[in-house]
């Protein structure tokens, strides 16, 4: 699933992988779950950040 997607994701990316909203996916970096770098005015999240919240929320 993720081997479709590049190593640096959108915030939009990472709603469509999780199937979420836009909202919860900032909440998710505001609350330190997700880590992203603010590039510009957009956020963007390095797929390993990713997984690692996966594997984190699946325990």
């Amino acid at each position: 699933m993720l081997l479709d997607y590049p190593d640096i994701l959108s915030v939009e990316q990472v709603c469509e992988i999780l199937q979420t909203s836009k909202r919860t996916v900032y909440n998710l970096i505001r609350n330190h779950k997700l880590t992203a770098k603010k590039i510009a005015c957009h956020y963007r999240i390095h797929k390993t950040s990713l997984i690692t919240y996966l594997c984190d929320t699946d325990s």
